[in-house]
């Protein structure tokens, strides 16, 4: 083993780690401080990433790709989650469901292989990984998440705000013809 490569799995190893609920706590802190849930996801999409890279990359004891990538998708997924019991608002956090659900969808999924095997210069996933550069990861799944919003949640739960009540159709009562 290089020397270069004992020092990165030891550093990987130690250094200081954000703490796994702050991505979802960022994310509920926009929608109280009044973002829309599109705008919030947009603002939060490096943090999810960030720490679904970090805890993926903590778990991961090499191998190949593909381990990574469930672990990566497993913990957008308990991000999202987490947010949708923390916000507190039934509507957003029913949104937040469906999109936690989206992100095991085979598309996006098909996209985070995508991501990630751009990022880790492999050719499939089932290659092992022989050096993880936590931060192409980070930007590439960043990046995924930015794009895909318009997959995970629908143009209606984008624009959704808490504490905000649903918009109603409400029906003008139409003139009675009058008697003869």
């Amino acid at each position: 083993m290089s020397p270069l490569t004992a020092l990165s799995t030891v550093w990987r190893q130690y250094r200081p780690r954000p703490s796994p609920q702050s991505g979802s706590r960022q994310l509920v802190a926009a929608l109280h401080d009044g973002a829309s849930l599109g705008e919030a996801l947009q603002q939060s999409a490096t943090t999810l990433a960030k720490i679904s890279v970090h805890e993926a990359a903590a778990r991961f004891e090499g191998g190949v790709l593909a381990l990574f990538i469930v672990e990566v998708r497993d913990s957008l997924r308990r991000q999202l989650l987490e947010a949708a019991t923390l916000v507190l608002d039934a509507p957003v956090a029913a949104a937040l469901r469906k999109a936690a659900t989206a992100v095991n969808d085979d598309t996006f999924v098909q996209h985070l292989i995508n991501a990630l095997l751009k990022a880790t210069d492999l050719y499939v996933e089932s290659m092992p990984v022989e050096s993880l550069r936590e931060s192409r990861c980070t930007r590439e799944v960043s990046a995924l998440f930015q794009r895909s919003l318009c997959v995970l949640i629908s143009r209606s739960e984008a624009a959704r705000c808490c504490g905000e009540r649903s918009h109603r159709v409400e029906f003008i009562p139409m003139p009675q013809p009058s008697r003869p």
